[in-house]
């Protein structure tokens, strides 16, 4: 029997080398994957225009951003510049504040998307076309020549920069008319597809056509040309390039990781383990005992959290409990808004308001009832039981 058994095991292991090995000789497929990351040298990643950064602002810092605006953003010193390429930008309406507050002090924000989520794009009341080649008679596939160019006479190009239809097709069609909105970058139709936007201090620098500032079209003379001219109006200084909110990010940290992002590495993976499962659930099923059942232990927690607020109840001490809930509030708060609650302020209730998707008129209301609970020293039932609903009203419609 164990003979018989080891040829199988030999069968398997030599399916899954042969499998790997033609695999590995087997040309790799081009991955055309809209990535835009600067790790990526696939033909819509962002190698190649992140490797230029240094030539567009000489002397400057060019960092790399992997953390949420809120956790990157300076406020002490915002005048910097900021670039997010991507499919879409996507960022919320705390975010997005954020980002406007920045731009206001000062900083130049350069954004290439053909979508904008609700709260960025509510903010600026701007909106994204394109232009579907099913509705004009033409086909997704249509790679006819279509030019793009600038309006700033010192960039323009006579003849424009030639590229492909389907990657041109998004243009803006509105912006707020109450901002100093000018367009920078026409396509072929006329209709703007690069422009600014002052706000504040500062400048956005909005583009609908983020494939062109890709490897694959970054890599002839016209495509960098077209690229660095629509980056040079952002000032020379320290430059933030964006990689936490691309739709792709990188696969990093452990090896299991690595060979799971490999679609060759995660086939003989996965052939793998399934050969393993297979051998021990046939195994099992032959030579395991009968696994005696075990009465899983019973959750005494809830009994007791019952058991010590029946005792507080009898005891009648109200204010002690209504202390604990505020307390556990206050904790939620610390955990799972990230807020500091050392000192209760206007601002801190802004922020609650804000970050957990409530009302600032009931998260005021609620504080204040904290606040009016906490300086007495008795609390009837009534009391107790009015705060209770408010802040179990608050745990049930908190966003976070």
């Amino acid at each position: 029997m164990f003979k018989k058994e080891r040829t199988y095991y030999f069968i398997l292991g030599g399916l899954i080398v042969i499998y790997i090995l033609t695999q590995i000789l087997r040309p790799k497929p081009l991955d055309w994957t809209e990535s835009f990351s600067s790790e990526d040298k696939i033909p819509y990643g962002g190698y190649l225009i992140h490797s230029l950064l240094p030539s567009a602002f000489p002397g400057d810092e060019i960092r790399i951003n992997q953390s949420p605006i809120f956790e990157y953003a300076d406020t002490s010193n915002p005048q910097k510049n900021w670039i997010f390429i991507n499919q879409s930008f996507g960022i919320d309406r705390w975010e997005t504040d954020i980002l406007l507050s920045q731009v206001e002090q000062g900083a130049s924000v350069f954004i290439a998307a053909r979508t904008f989520e609700q709260a960025f794009r509510d903010s600026l009341k701007i909106g994204t076309y394109l232009n579907n080649p099913f509705l004009t008679g033409g086909s997704i596939l249509d790679d006819d020549t279509v030019r793009v160019n600038y309006t700033n006479p010192r960039l323009k190009k006579e003849s424009g920069f030639p590229y492909n239809r389907s990657t041109t097709e998004t243009y803006f069609y509105k912006a707020d008319s109450t901002l100093n909105v000018t367009s920078l970058g026409i396509n072929e139709e006329g209709n703007p597809n690069f422009i600014r936007i002052q706000f504040g201090e500062g400048e956005l620098f909005l583009h609908s056509n983020p494939t062109l500032f890709t490897n694959y079209f970054v890599r002839d003379e016209s495509g960098v040309d077209y690229a660095l001219k629509a980056l040079s109006y952002l000032p020379e200084r320290e430059t933030i390039w964006d990689e936490y909110y691309k739709d792709v990010r990188r696969a990093g940290g452990s090896v299991v990781r690595y060979v799971v992002s490999e679609e060759h590495l995660s086939w003989a993976w996965f052939i793998s383990l399934s050969g393993v499962l297979l051998f021990m659930i046939f195994r099992a099923k032959r030579k395991q005992r009968i696994i005696p059942m075990i009465e899983p232990p019973k959750n005494s927690s809830i009994e007791f959290a019952r058991t010590i607020g029946s005792l507080y109840l009898e005891k009648g001490d109200h204010k002690l409990i209504a202390d604990k809930k505020i307390r556990f509030f206050y904790d939620y708060i610390r955990s799972n808004l990230g807020l500091n609650t050392s000192e209760i302020d206007k601002e801190l209730k802004h922020d609650v308001a804000l970050r957990s998707g409530i009302e600032e008129t009931e998260i005021r209301a609620l504080f204040d009832l904290i606040d009016k609970i906490s300086g007495q020293d008795d609390l009837t039932q009534k009391e107790l039981k009015l705060l209770t609903e408010r802040i179990d009203q608050f745990y049930n419609q908190s966003q976070r």
